[in-house]
Formats: C-alpha cells, structure tokens, sequence
C-alpha cells in the first residue's frame, strides 16, 4: 500500500480537483450569476467519486469489466479490454495508487483547502447554501472564463504530468460521465472490499479480484 503524505500530495491534489472540475462540468445555459461563471459542476459527492477513480485504477478497471458483463459497451469492448491491459502492464494500481479513507459515505478526503485556494486565484468558484442546523448543502463550483483560459492555453499544453491525468478524465468521462455522485457511490460500494472497509481506515485495492473477472470475461491472464 502506497500512501501520499500531505505535503507530497498537495500541488498533485490541486492540478486532479480542477481537472475534474473541468472535464466534468457543463456550459452554464440561461441566466448567470457572473459574466465570469462559464462552466458549472454540482456536488461535492461527485467530485470524490470521481477522484476514487483517478486514484484507484484496479476500482476504475473493475467498473470497466461491469459494464462488459452488463453488456452496455458491446461496441466498445477492445478499447476497455486494452484499456485494463495497460492498466495492469503499466503496474497502475500501484505506481498510480492514492489512497483515500473510508468515510461514512464512502471515500473522501477534504477538499475544503483545494477549493479556496482555486477560488483564490480565480480558476473556479463557488456557491452553496446552509441549513437551519448549519449543514452545507447543493455545493455548486463554478469554472471561471480565466480558469479556462489558463487550463486550455497553459496547463494542458505546457504540463507533461497532466497528459495522463487529462486521459483518465476522458476515459472516465465517457463511460461514467453521465453519473451523478450518488450513482458513483452506489457502484463503488457494490465491491464488498470497499464497503467492509472501516471507517477512517484506507480502502484497499482490488487487484486479484478485477484479475479474476477479466480471465472470467476473455479467458486470458492479467500480467
């Protein structure tokens, strides 16, 4: 098991949030609030669904081969076979692994700190609204016309280390992109390994288990 510490982690951390953001967020249609806001992304649930499968790829392969079994992706059963080929040869699950915790709502890590400091240099904002109790609740992030800007002209072009990045959101796009956080959620905690999980304990990997189904499903080994 490979765990980042904070220090590591955290410019990696900022550069994967704002990523989601982007590739996960819409055009904002009608009536804005600011001439700024250009691209909208609802739920915070969303984004740490969507960043356990960045950062367990054995998790992301196993949602692969479901919606093989599924049958769902007929036409496109060689992309997501060759998919996990490479995810497995290129040792993924463990080179590429970022572990997170088992919350009470399934993997989480606080974003508060990442949230503020993209708000701070004006790459994103963001609104939500408060409860009687206090609670926070319908988090809406905001893509600026400046965040944009700098992600398509500078970020995407010029960072070597986005590129794989910039895949993974694409590839998770197009088979889960229509999803929303509770959906990611229910399927996540379909694996009895993250489910059985305890509370504030890292999720552990799949590895054996996708190795298992994919031999089930092509009759070939994993290597």
């Amino acid at each position: 098991m490979r765990t980042i510490t904070d220090s590591a982690n955290s410019y990696r951390s900022k550069l994967r949030i704002l990523l989601i953001l982007y590739f996960f967020s819409e055009e904002i249609k009608g009536e804005k609030e600011k001439k700024s806001h250009i691209k909208q992304f609802k739920s915070e649930v969303r984004i740490q669904k969507i960043d356990f499968l960045i950062r367990y790829p054995d998790y992301l392969a196993a949602e692969l081969l479901e919606l093989i079994e599924l049958g769902k992706d007929d036409k496109d059963v060689d992309e997501i076979k060759n998919v996990i080929v490479s995810i497995f040869k290129e040792n993924e699950p463990e080179l590429r692994r970022e572990d997170m915790l088992r919350y009470f709502f399934g993997a989480y890590e606080d974003i508060d700190d990442i949230i503020a400091f993209l708000m701070s240099v004006n790459f994103i904002d963001y609104t939500s609204k408060r409860s009687i109790d206090g609670r926070i609740f319908e988090k809406v992030y905001y893509l600026t016309d400046f965040g944009i800007d700098k992600i398509e002209n500078e970020i995407l072009v010029n960072l070597e280390k986005v590129k794989w990045y910039k895949k993974r959101c694409e590839l998770i796009r197009k088979y889960f992109g229509n999803l929303s956080g509770t959906e990611l959620k229910i399927r996540q905690y379909e694996h009895p390994e993250y489910k059985s999980t305890p509370l504030n304990e890292y999720i552990i990997g799949i590895q054996e288990e996708v190795k298992a189904k994919f031999f089930k499903i092509f009759g070939e080994e994993l290597i």
